[in-house]
């Protein structure tokens, strides 16, 4: 169980969100929902700075005696309280550079969350761990921590008492909240709304670059304020992430995912294609019509193909290089720039995401998507015809989800609603429903009262 709090975020005075294998945000433009995924990618990350004042005495006896024996579920009940609130306290006070904003325009943001201490202290004890902290070519241990299975205890070993003591610090801090927060920090993906451009012009766009031509062209050069500026991205941290994702594509295109199938099926279901990524930009090879997977045409560079082909880029090169067990995705409208039909094959791959172990978080405008996945909620129950129909319409038992591992919340009002997510319907998305209801009243008012005047002004005319 992950609940996120937010208070004071965007047009959000107050909402909560619960973190399951699937949790959908719905709702009109400019209602706080990107705020959320932001919020969310860089909590989840855990690329923010936060210090465990807790971690200090046990680095003053390492230090002292060379070893350390600590007593996980000890130190759980006495201090996991006051390092929860350190890391909200500074991930709260770091939201103006995760949206790279002044910082008083968050002054009175505020995040905390919820997590499952008592699936906490079970893992404490069911973890087994061992880890080294080397440096060097030679890879000399500095420090060791291990863990056996059934036990309660974490020993420490520094095996060199010279190395500055605020690195130890810094990286028992990691180690430790591996162990106390590991439910909540994760591999974090996203896929902003802007990822069409970005995907054509992001060489173009890495901050780096900017930095560096601006200051080239200035008659002296400030070393100072060249690093300060490569160092701090004048774009929102996902976006900024996201463009060193793209320029980053070349080198770690020799990557291997365990998800690669699920890219394969956009492959071959959605795009009737591949990408390459070479070293002077990113091509893609559509198949010959009727021909097999390995029969292609020539190759197209990424600008000049079509725009769900220019859309699925990063999301394909993420399944095939990058995914992994326990990560998270997190998508800004999954269905953009996609036809109704492939929007359901989407919504049907990114289910076998969340089934596969990579929490996935999207944000949608989409009733198609919205429904292909009550489908697949409808579907989890068995009942008799449920094979012929799932034979019919193409479905799989992968693809199925439980009502159970979905969350859907609606943002509206300045604030975040749960939405009803039933096994019998699926979810609830009166957002949805609504407008599609006064499109169809006025559509069918507009056609009757046209027929009906029509009708009037030639029985005048007679």
């Amino acid at each position: 169980m992950i609940k996120v709090k937010f208070k004071n975020l965007g047009n959000i005075k107050n909402g909560e969100v619960e973190i399951k294998n699937f949790t959908i945000l719905a709702g009109q433009n400019n209602m706080g929902k990107t705020y959320v995924s932001y919020a969310l990618y860089s909590l989840f990350d855990k690329d923010f700075n936060y210090n465990l004042k807790e971690i200090k005495p046990i680095v003053k006896e390492l230090y002292k005696k060379g070893f350390y024996n600590l007593n996980l579920k000890k130190f759980f009940d006495t201090n996991y309280q006051n390092m929860k609130k350190e890391v909200e306290t500074a991930f709260s006070k770091n939201l103006f550079s995760i949206f790279s904003a002044k910082q008083d325009e968050f002054s009175k943001s505020e995040m905390t969350f919820t997590l499952d201490e008592e699936k906490i202290k079970k893992s404490l004890i069911n973890t087994v761990h061992k880890s080294t902290f080397a440096i060097g070519k030679d890879k000399n241990i500095i420090l060791e921590g291990i863990k056996e299975k059934n036990s309660i205890d974490l020993s420490l070993v520094l095996l060199s008492s010279s190395f500055p003591e605020d690195i130890i610090e810094e990286q028992l801090k990691i180690l430790l909240s591996r162990f106390l927060f590991n439910s909540l920090f994760s591999n974090s993906f996203l896929l902003p709304a802007e990822r069409t451009g970005l995907n054509i012009f992001y060489q173009e766009l890495s901050s780096e670059r900017t930095a560096m031509f601006h200051h080239f062209g200035k008659d002296e050069i400030n070393k100072g304020e060249l690093i300060r500026d490569l160092i701090i991205s004048s774009y929102p941290q996902p976006i900024a992430d996201y463009i060193d994702f793209l320029n980053k594509t070349f080198r770690n295109k020799k990557l291997n995912s365990e998800f690669r199938d699920l890219a394969v099926k956009i492959h071959t279901k959605i795009l009737n294609g591949k990408y390459s990524v070479e070293k002077d930009g990113i091509y893609f090879f559509p198949y010959k019509n009727g021909a097999n997977k390995d029969n292609y045409n020539k190759k197209i560079s990424l600008h000049l193909s079509s725009s769900t082909v220019k859309t699925f880029f990063s999301l394909v090169f993420y399944l095939e290089h990058l995914a992994k067990i326990g990560d998270t995705l997190i998508i800004d409208e999954p269905e953009l720039n996609l036809h109704p039909d492939n929007q359901r094959k989407i919504a049907r791959i990114l289910a076998m995401i969340s089934n596969r172990g990579i929490k996935v978080i999207v944000s949608t405008h989409s009733d198609y998507f919205i429904r292909e996945l009550n489908n697949l909620i409808m579907l989890k129950e068995d009942f008799i015809s449920k094979q012929e129909i799932m034979q019919k319409y193409g479905y799989s038992e992968s693809m199925l989800i439980s009502d159970k591992n979905i969350n859907a919340y609606l943002f509206q009002n300045n604030g975040i609603s749960k939405m009803e997510v039933d096994s019998k319907e699926g979810i609830i998305a009166k957002t949805f429903d609504n407008v599609i209801n006064i499109l169809n009243l006025s559509t069918d008012e507009i056609f009757f009262q046209k027929e009906a005047d029509l009708e009037e002004e030639n029985a005048e005319s007679n």
